[in-house]
């Protein structure tokens, strides 16, 4: 169910109006949070339910158990029969072809107890012990159903090029939509209770609701529990003000998926359909292209997610800011995807040892945190090399102390200090969005060698798709500089008096009518996934 669709506008008014017609009735809103969000997110594969109720379920208990809190009769219950009821709706429509999700189901159940009954009875540090049989749930789930395929396609490849004939088996495993978002989420709640951060939740209803918010569950942003479940247990009450900011949200960022990363999606295919046979200025439209594709098309999730939240009294964190006004590869991960990138390096970097280590040893961790990062977008060595890329650039920044020279930058020469920091970082930019994009490890190597010579920035202006492209993203780049220049000045000429005020709301007006004429004139035909909801 996308959200840019009929059928999610239709669901989203529905359950709009039961969820506020509720009023203040807490325990009735987070029941319905739930089964709405297991009917958004079982409308792509329903059978998908199972896992996502498993992962629930597994760290429900686990955290009750890491917290050093005795697990009960209760609590196994709880989440044994949340497990059976969200499996049976799964599989009750199609429950011939489902036996095996059936047996999968009754296998983690069967699994789980045995595992509470050792750690509960075994020795040593049961706080450690629940905790780990999180990790090995959640990665061992996510590593099957993300990365099975491509390891075992790897090692045979790896087998066939030394001489070696292996019969591996293969398996058509489909990708849950989702899944590395809402483990992460449900392996950091574990790990805060843990850590003694956040206490633990005896609330099934309140986690599960948490675990499977519908406007954030398949592309994020990763919200910390310790943030965003305390939201669930305490009231949430009508307000016509915050309603209008989410709906105002939410037509922003379906503006820039329907409008700018939709119709820009045919001319960065084109280019990266076979690199190596592209002319060069197109290519480098491609790259171009794609730079703000992804942008639009995941900010524009964010924002979209951000604005129904809001409308349903929820608030989440802010995924992007101005990711591209960067000049520094450190600055860069601050405002991209704050969210996993924050995650990165409170759960891998700062474990791994951050930069306590010495040099050699934080270089290390870098690299490894970003190598692991590029991993956790998908299953491919595009995305090895791209994370690996990033991790080798903020391990160089960091060695010559580049950030702090910037910082440093005074008088009239500071300007161009940060106008070359910027351009340098946008270059290196752009060089990983041309790894990420590529299908290939080869085809990324051809299109970089055919998008950044001086033949293709030549050939750049006399492209047809040229004047599309910049027609798109120009509107775009008006309201970020905007954004990012006079945001701090409209608000002081707001508190000068009623005249002033009076701008902003003929503004915001002004503004909604405009973004509601782009997207019903201005958007691609055809609906189109998110790109992250490959990852």
């Amino acid at each position: 169910m996308l959200f840019n669709s009929t059928v999610f506008f239709l669901f989203f008014a529905v359950f709009f109006a039961a969820y506020w017609r509720l009023g203040a009735r807490l325990r009735a809103q987070n029941m319905l949070v739930l089964a709405g969000s297991l009917f958004f997110y079982g409308w792509w594969d329903e059978r998908f339910l199972i896992l996502i109720a498993a992962s629930t379920a597994v760290d429900f208990v686990a955290a009750l158990g890491a917290s050093g809190e005795r697990i009960r009769g209760g609590d196994l219950r709880k989440a044994g029969a949340y497990l059976g009821i969200v499996s049976l709706a799964a599989t009750l429509p199609t429950f011939a072809d489902s036996w095996r999700w059936l047996l999968l189901t009754g296998a983690i159940a069967g699994a789980g107890a045995l595992v509470a009954f050792i750690i509960e009875h075994a020795r040593g540090d049961r706080r450690q012990h629940w905790l780990t049989a999180s990790l090995v749930a959640n990665l061992g789930l996510l590593g099957v159903f993300k990365y099975f395929g491509f390891f075992t396609e790897s090692f045979i490849e790896a087998a066939e090029r030394a001489g070696l004939t292996v019969n591996a088996p293969m398996m058509e495993i489909v990708l849950p939509i989702g899944i590395s978002f809402y483990t992460f989420q449900t392996l950091s709640y574990t790990i805060d209770v843990w850590r003694g951060q956040m206490h633990a939740s005896r609330r099934l209803v309140d986690f599960a609701a948490y675990v499977t918010f519908f406007p954030q569950l398949v592309a994020g942003p990763i919200e910390r529990a310790r943030a965003l479940l305390p939201q669930f247990e305490r009231p949430r009450r009508w307000s016509a003000g915050r309603a209008g900011e989410g709906a105002m949200l939410f037509l922003w960022g379906l503006y820039k998926k329907t409008v700018i990363a939709d119709n820009l999606a045919p001319i960065v295919n084109a280019a990266f359909a076979a690199p190596a046979e592209t002319a060069p200025a197109l290519m480098l439209l491609g790259v171009l292209g794609f730079a703000a594709q992804i942008y639009c098309d995941f900010s524009g999730y964010s924002d979209m997610a951000r604005g129904l939240a809001r409308m349903l009294g929820f608030e989440l964190m802010v995924n992007f800011d101005l990711p591209y006004f960067s000049r520094t590869p450190s600055e860069f991960w601050r405002r991209w995807h704050i969210s996993l990138s924050s995650w990165l390096r409170d759960y891998l970097y700062v474990p791994l040892g951050g930069n306590r280590g010495g040099k050699l040893a934080t270089y290390r961790n870098l690299i490894l945190t970003m190598l692991l990062g590029g991993l956790w977008h998908g299953a491919a060595w595009t995305f090895i090399v791209w994370g690996a890329f990033h991790g080798a650039i903020l391990a160089v920044y960091r060695a010559f102390s580049i950030d702090a020279l910037i910082d440093r930058a005074k008088g009239s020469g500071a300007i161009i200090v940060h106008v070359i920091a910027w351009g340098l970082m946008s270059v290196l930019t752009l060089i990983g969005w041309t790894v990420f994009r590529a299908a290939t490890v080869p085809d990324a190597l051809a299109a970089l060698h055919s998008a950044f010579t001086s033949e293709a920035i030549r050939g750049l202006s006399a492209l047809p798709e040229g004047a599309l492209v910049l027609s798109l993203t120009a509107p775009l780049i008006v309201a970020n500089i905007a954004n990012r220049f006079f945001a701090q000045a409209l608000q002081g000429l707001v508190a000068e008096g009623r005249t002033a005020g009076a701008l902003p709301l003929l503004a915001r007006y002004s503004a909604v009518l405009g973004l509601l004429c782009c997207v019903a004139f201005l958007s691609a035909e055809g609906q189109q996934d998110f790109i992250y909801f490959d990852f």
